[in-house]
């Protein structure tokens, strides 16, 4: 197989071969994919190391952000990780077969489940988020000063804000705040 080629190469191949296909704004969008894309294969490499695959880390992320005691139902996890049902079922049974989530029914309405991030797993996504933060600063680091990292976060963020569904008033109003940065209606 063929090397998979960069988005350099692919850059000129359009302005030398489809000029009036070009545009900057289709230069950023590439950009932003490869990134994605290559962060993605690194992370997935990195991962192993963890006996995590990349679906388990982000998943145990999910529930440990949650407030203590680090609940949520299957549906909740689903919608949150854009990934199926049947998707989040196969990720939970891994976890729970590692001791990592527990499944249990909720008490207060018996026809629904919930997932909850065990002391274990707490105690892994713990040091795995450490060793991802640590990758991802040396990895961003190599090439990016911390101008330069806080610039693109918030060009990021500007761009993600039009992009994400529409908020409520109150939920906008919280994220202007955080972001520092009014957001069009």
């Amino acid at each position: 197989m063929a090397p998979r080629r960069t988005s350099e190469e692919l850059l000129h191949l359009f302005k030398e071969n489809w000029p009036e296909g070009y545009s900057s704004s289709e230069e950023v969008m590439l950009r932003l994919y490869h990134s994605a894309l290559r962060h993605t294969e690194e992370m997935q490499r990195f991962l192993a190391q963890f006996g995590l695959s990349t679906a388990e880390f982000v998943t145990l992320r999910v529930l440990r952000r949650e407030p203590a005691p680090h609940v949520m139902t299957p549906s909740a996890l689903h919608e949150t990780l854009v990934m199926s049902p049947a998707g989040v079922t196969k990720v939970l049974k891994q976890l729970e077969a590692k001791g990592l989530v527990s499944r249990m029914s909720d008490h207060a309405d018996k026809r629904r489940n919930l997932v909850q991030l065990t002391p274990l797993g707490k105690t892994h996504i713990t040091r795995v988020q450490q060793a991802v933060r640590e990758l991802d600063g040396d990895m961003l680091g190599r090439t990016l000063s911390e101008r330069e990292q806080d610039r693109l976060a918030q060009l990021l963020r500007k761009l993600l804000m039009s992009l994400e569904p529409k908020k409520s008033a109150a939920a906008r109003a919280v994220l202007e705040r955080d972001a520092g940065v009014a957001l069009e209606a």
